[in-house]
């Protein structure tokens, strides 16, 4: 069935109308669809329907799945993947909690070999922008529909944007990207173009679906990684290694302004904001951080339990209903070969004092692989959060 079908016509549930069979099937948490899919041909068409879709949202039945973009160092296509059900912490019935997740491959990039790509998300879709192909930039832009799985070329990215990679001999990767991605109101702000100095930002506009050039400062060194970019307070702010910056989209005005936020970040780092606080993890220090604003620093999220593994590599991080979610690989102790990825959902706040505190609320391995004696670990791409 096509994205654009309409909902079956046939009885979907014998002896209730349709449209009252469409409102008990939307509040279904998606961990039970595939089930559902195998009850009948009305209801299997049901699924991957607009107004399907429209009803949930309507019910606010919605729920965050995870995608994960991860492949091996050694080679080999990349791996799509969707996590959604999520293990309740409070189940104290011995019950296994590890069944409650699942986790199903989805249709990878048509151009599987694009590394170092941008993601963001404007609900259902995810873009990825630009990359690297075999060692040349890539224009391309990719979009997917996480309704249907189903993948479209959108417009391609400016020549500016692509070319904004740059030689990496120290990580011995062929380039290292410089921009990084940023959404407010629908809009995809993309970051670090510097190509052109007088506007290194570039706004993909999701709706008309156009690349426009944002005017944008003199800065004192171009050239250099964007260290981290969020949202904070309608305004698009930007962290470089000896600057930072804010863009109001509304006056379509630049402000230089002094948070100390980009002290310890790179262009590898991710930075989540949970709560109205940035965290991000620290690759020298194995440590996730919040940011202080009170002083100005990145202070250690302390942790009240056990639960949270260490010596993590590829480490991202994302939002997911208002707690922080950790995804990264880390080896088993047992099994010197073998790698997982894990998946670790953490409840943070902050205590009478205002320091950060961590709780775990659950961990659990979602994806592994066996790995040779000259490296291979699992790159962790993207860890995407979508809410559905």
């Amino acid at each position: 069935m096509s994205a654009t079908a309409e909902a079956p016509t046939e009885i979907l549930i014998p002896s209730l109308p349709n449209d009252v069979a469409l409102q008990c099937l939307a509040r279904v948490p998606r961990q039970y669809h595939p089930v559902l899919a195998t009850v009948s041909k009305p209801i299997r068409s049901l699924l991957s329907s607009q107004e399907f879709f429209a009803a949930r949202s309507a019910l606010n039945s919605t729920e965050l799945l995870l995608y994960l973009l991860i492949r091996n160092q050694s080679g080999g296509p990349r791996s799509w993947l969707t996590v959604y059900g999520r293990p309740n912490p409070n189940d104290d019935d011995g019950g296994d909690n590890k069944s409650n997740i699942i986790i199903a491959p989805v249709p990878g990039v048509p151009d599987d070999w694009q590394d170092w790509s941008q993601y963001a998300v404007v609900v259902p879709r995810i873009y990825v922008f630009g990359g690297e192909i075999y060692g040349l930039s890539s224009p391309e832009l990719w979009i997917f529909d996480c309704r249907f799985h189903t993948w479209e070329r959108g417009p391609s990215m400016p020549t500016t944007v692509s070319d904004t990679f740059r030689p990496n001999r120290i990580f011995c990767l062929k380039i290292t990207p410089l921009f990084k991605t940023v959404v407010l109101d629908g809009k995809i702000y993309v970051i670090g173009c510097w190509t052109v100095e007088n506007s290194w930002v570039h706004v993909f506009d999701t709706v008309d679906r156009r690349w426009e050039a944002v005017p944008s400062p003199k800065l004192v060194v171009y050239g250099r990684p964007v260290v981290g970019c969020a949202i904070r307070g309608r305004e698009v702010c930007v962290w470089l290694n000896k600057e930072e910056l804010k863009f109001d989209p509304a006056t379509k005005t630049w402000e230089v302004f002094e948070s100390r936020t980009g002290y310890g970040l790179d262009w590898n780092t991710d930075v989540c904001e949970v709560n109205g606080v940035l965290y991000c993890y620290d690759r020298h220090s194995r440590l996730i951080k919040g940011f202080d604003e009170r002083i100005g620093e990145w202070k250690k999220l302390k942790f009240v339990n056990k639960g949270m593994r260490s010596h993590w590599r590829s480490i991202r991080m994302g939002n997911v209903g208002g707690s922080l979610v950790i995804m990264g690989s880390a080896r088993f102790r047992n099994l010197e070969s073998t790698v997982g990825v894990w998946c670790v959902e953490i409840e943070v706040n902050k205590d009478g004092n205002e320091d950060l505190q961590g709780q775990v609320l659950w961990s659990e391995m979602v994806y592994s692989t066996q790995i040779c004696s000259f490296g291979g670990w699992p790159l962790l791409y993207a860890c995407v959060p979508v809410s559905l």
